[in-house]
């Protein structure tokens, strides 16, 4: 491991800022922590750094500057991402996966097929563990999460795979635009190298646009067409064809239900990881054992008849959307929270569906606005209240179902909290037990 002795600046000192100057500091840097939070940066005195105080210091009395995702800052070329920080000292390939909807089930997918595959894995990024955590971790292979937050002042960030998975409307009250948005996503793709590869979304007119013009070698997937050489559903297999020779076959009658609700997800990883090393039989071993993640379409609960289903994860208009149309049978359906500077009107088509919208939150007059005509819509300040509503409004055969469309900081700390929250308030109604049917 290289060593330096410039000083550094660290933007924000939760999760990802503190790993970062953890590794800083083994690196022999000087280090200085800025937090907004004047009570956050204990840890970083403990380390032998020292803090800024209240006001963001002048990037110019540093050799590098940083940031860590939380914190906005304005394009300078001092700037450096906790995640390229992480990526200039990790010994194995990077797998990066990025894109709107699907990054945490397929970097998981990814991991879990490596590892069936008898390779050590490390997994970080966006999902769970900051990617500097991961340096001098033994690993064979590093897979990551990586959010547009972490991607957007990136320049030196080089996948050994990266993913991309699609683009739909989200975060536009940081990025302003959706161009800006999906150029930060793309940074993972243009900044690849040659003789790196590139999984991309075949069915996304933004992964096809970003793939056309990124230098590694394009592996394409798709869940609505054959292709000559990628990832794809052929009659009722998914397959892999590299070089018009089938890689990789898998019958999805021996996909786990997990796995069969999630197939772009799962193509998107098995071209991915057979790019990585994994081996067929771990690819499919990977697909038939995997369960899925929590507060993504997870059944928690059949109450009286009604499945009570948690997909708090669906904190844009497009993955809400997604997640009523894949409901079967009538639909009552929790949405709301903190809207992201999103154009809600795209749920007025699904909701066309859905027998009654209970609407909370910070969004709850925009979405009453945006939901009526298309159905019936009941309004509730806080997430409890609607929950109240949608267990007085439920019949036998529907399924509840929290698919907010927002993200949840106006009631919650995290999509998890509340993801616990509809949870914890579905298991505990009536006498029933949590039914195996779920």
């Amino acid at each position: 491991m290289t060593t330096t002795r410039e000083p550094t600046l660290v933007l924000g000192l939760g999760r990802s800022g503190v790993a970062a100057a953890r590794l800083l500091i083994r690196l022999g840097a000087t280090v200085v922590g800025y937090d907004r939070d004047p009570e956050s940066g204990e840890e970083i005195r403990g380390l032998a750094g020292r803090l800024s105080g209240a006001a963001l210091p002048d990037f110019d009395d540093f050799a590098r500057v940083i940031q860590s995702p939380g914190i906005p800052v304005p394009s300078d070329p001092r700037v450096v991402p906790e995640v390229e920080l992480a990526a200039e000292h990790l010994e194995a390939p990077l797998i990066g996966v990025t894109g709107t909807n699907g990054k945490s089930t397929t970097v998981v997918l990814i991991d879990e097929m490596l590892r069936a595959s008898g390779l050590r894995v490390s997994t970080g990024g966006n999902l769970g563990t900051a990617l500097c955590e991961l340096v001098d971790v033994p690993a064979d292979r590093v897979v990551a999460e990586l959010s547009s937050f972490q991607l957007e002042h990136a320049r030196n960030l080089r996948a050994a795979v990266a993913v991309l998975l699609n683009l739909a409307p989200d975060h536009l009250d940081r990025h302003g635009t959706l161009e800006a948005y999906g150029a930060a996503k793309a940074r993972l793709a243009t900044l690849s190298a040659p003789e790196g590869v590139l999984v991309y979304n075949a069915d996304d007119p933004w992964a096809r646009g970003v793939a056309a013009r990124a230098p590694a070698r394009p592996v394409p997937f798709s869940t609505q067409q054959r292709l000559a050489s990628g990832a794809f559903l052929d009659g009722e297999a998914l397959v892999l064809v590299e070089n018009e020779r089938t890689r990789i076959r898998v019958d999805l009658q021996n996909l786990s239900p997990a796995s069969h609700s999630t197939l772009e997800n799962a193509l998107a990883a098995s071209a991915a990881a057979c790019a990585a090393g994994a081996s067929p039989d771990g690819i499919a071993l990977a697909l038939s054992r995997f369960e899925g993640l929590p507060h993504r379409a997870a059944c928690v609960a059949v109450r009286s008849g009604v499945r009570y289903v948690n997909d708090s994860k669906a904190t844009n208009p497009t993955a809400a959307a997604r997640s009523v149309e894949s409901c079967e049978g009538p639909v009552v359906w929790i949405a709301g929270g903190r809207n992201k500077g999103l154009d809600l009107t795209p749920l007025a088509e699904a909701a066309k569906r859905v027998r009654l919208a209970v609407v909370y939150g910070e969004a709850e007059r925009d979405l009453e606005k945006v939901l009526e005509g298309a159905c019936p819509v009941v309004r509730a300040q806080t997430f409890d209240e609607a929950f109240a509503v949608v267990v007085e409004r439920v019949r036998s055969g529907d399924t509840a179902l929290l698919a907010p469309g927002c993200a949840s900081h106006d009631q919650f700390r995290s999509f998890e909290e509340r993801g616990e929250r509809f949870t914890e308030l579905a298991q505990a109604l009536g006498p029933d037990r949590l039914e195996a049917s779920c």
